[in-house]
């Protein structure tokens, strides 16, 4: 079953953040305990939704989840490090922390994946937006179609907080 609101995030599922320009280990669970965070996910890097929609939404209402009182911005992704970074850099989002979920782990602790074999993507994190307050979900949207970026963008999910 899907991760619901008021559950908490799944404490033990490990991803990679960039520390220091390496990629290091690390779990959701620690990167948003104690902080009022959003946490978006997206199907693939440098794909069409995630690239013109989704990804922007984030990077130019820095001012608004700031004003929300959001602590930190997260992306997820079943991609790897390198490619979320690099990813990152081309749309200015230095505010978002990317956090690679390539082999898949955290997304299956979610249970919110999808499989994308029909377009060659293979199995994805679905689209989705989260407010997360101190590891607890308060919010959560998910989109129908992995094309569609309305309730996951920036201002869908700052709705809800």
């Amino acid at each position: 079953m899907p991760i619901a609101e008021g559950d908490s995030v799944p404490a033990d599922a490990a991803g990679r953040t960039l520390q220091d320009g390496k990629p290091e280990p690390t779990t959701l669970a620690e990167l948003v305990a104690g902080k009022r965070a959003i946490v978006f996910g997206v199907p693939g890097a440098y794909t069409g939704t995630c690239t013109n929609q989704h990804l922007p939404s984030f990077a130019e209402n820095q001012a608004a989840l700031t004003e929300k009182g959001i602590d930190t911005v997260i992306c997820m992704s079943t991609n790897d490090i390198s490619v979320l970074d690099a990813w990152n850099a081309a749309h200015g989002a230095a505010h978002v922390t990317m956090l690679a979920d390539g082999n898949g782990d955290i997304t299956r602790a979610l249970d919110l994946g999808v499989d994308l074999s029909v377009a060659g993507m293979g199995f994805r994190t679905r689209r989705f937006a989260m407010f997360v307050d101190d590891g607890v979900v308060k919010a959560l949207n998910v989109e129908e179609s992995p094309a569609t970026c309305g309730i996951t963008s920036a201002t869908g999910i700052l709705e809800r907080v």
